[in-house]
């Protein structure tokens, strides 16, 4: 039978918790038995958290000694090659565009004001890690008038959220799903958060142009607070001239199956997420449409829409801090995570089914 201790570890694991306790517990673990392959790749995983890259690499290629198929620690050395690369690659601000020179004669006459500031000024320290996103976070985003304001003080916790979902078994299984072999689903990187005014958001590797795992978050007006997790089909043209060879066509493709499986018996599997979920569609950008909260109306919109005029689509999970239940989701960062992994494991199916009506 398990001891106190590997329950108590065990515990603390299932609740994304790998701060200093479990780092100690599972240190414990693995002193007091050498062979513990569960307790070794905790530990691993609490150093790596922690930072301490060196540690976490050393326990991992200890599992791997002893467990050469061992995917948890595949995948933590996989995370540490990739932190490593970040820590070598500076992060680039975003540059604003340079103006285009005015002859001197022809300038009009120069005026030393200052500029505007990005109000308010924020005086506390960006928070470099998730700790949830309560109101005062939303009030934050709200206040971010700018899209490098926004990057700066919600890129690393979006960061730290993408970390935490890439270790669920969910986002694992979804990214061998896309790719064979392949176990991160979302890059770490900053660059990877896109922001815009008071809204952030980032989805998975390389799906530009394809059906996108997206996660965003909203605050202040046009659009509101919400928090979104689900599915997402970019369709418009911008960046089109970057893009491979199937581009615009593919994700438009991947748009069209979706809604043939909508118009099909198998149309149960987006009905029935949606019924269980209470999801909501947002088509176009602003707000989610609350007009639309049957299930078979958003389907019959789904269906009706003309890719080729569209140019976004999303249907997910939306939490909004101003619902009780939902604030408590939201400000609780293993609450949210498990939240995530829920939504994902719903959209699995679904995600199955696009990906084999394209085959």
């Amino acid at each position: 039978m398990p001891s106190p201790l590997e329950d108590r570890a065990r515990a603390l694991a299932m609740a994304q918790n790998f701060g200093p306790d479990a780092l100690d517990l599972n240190r414990r673990l693995v002193a007091a038995n050498a062979a513990d392959v569960g307790s070794r790749t905790r530990l691993a995983r609490c150093y790596l958290e922690a930072g301490r890259l060196d540690e976490a690499e050393v326990e991992y290629r200890e599992v791997l000694q002893r467990d050469a198929r061992n995917r948890i620690a595949a995948g933590g050395l996989e995370t540490i090659a990739e932190r490593r690369r970040q820590l070598e690659t500076p992060i680039e601000e975003p540059r604003a565009p340079r103006r285009a020179r005015v002859p001197r004669e022809a300038a009009a006459p120069r005026h030393r004001t200052p500029p505007e500031p990005d109000a308010p000024e924020f005086s506390e320290p960006v928070p470099q890690t998730f700790a949830g996103f309560g109101r005062d976070a939303f009030a934050e985003l709200g206040e971010c008038r700018r899209r490098a304001a926004v990057h700066a003080r919600f890129a690393p916790r979006a960061v730290d959220l993408l970390r935490r979902v890439n270790a669920l078994p969910s986002s694992v299984e979804i990214a061998g799903i896309r790719e064979a072999g392949k176990r991160q689903l979302f890059r770490l990187r900053a660059s990877d958060v896109h922001a815009d005014r008071a809204h952030w958001h980032a989805f998975n590797m390389g799906a530009r142009w394809e059906v996108q795992w997206n996660i965003g978050m909203y605050a202040g007006r046009p659009v509101g607070d919400w928090l979104r997790i689900g599915l997402g089909f970019n369709l418009g043209e911008a960046g089109a001239e970057a893009a491979p060879a199937a581009g615009t066509g593919g994700v438009r493709d991947a748009f069209g199956c979706f809604q043939q499986i909508v118009d099909s018996p198998r149309g149960s599997l987006f009905l029935g997420w949606m019924v269980k979920e209470d999801g909501l569609i947002q088509v176009d950008g602003g707000a989610p449409r609350l007009d639309v909260r049957e299930p078979s109306q958003a389907a019959k919109l789904i269906f009706e829409l003309d890719a080729r005029r569209t140019d976004w689509v999303f249907f997910g999970k939306w939490l909004r801090p101003e619902d009780a239940a939902d604030a408590a989701v939201l400000a609780d960062p293993v609450a949210l995570v498990r939240t995530i992994d829920r939504v994902f494991i719903g959209l699995l199916p679904l995600f199955r089914a696009m990906r084999e009506a394209r085959v």
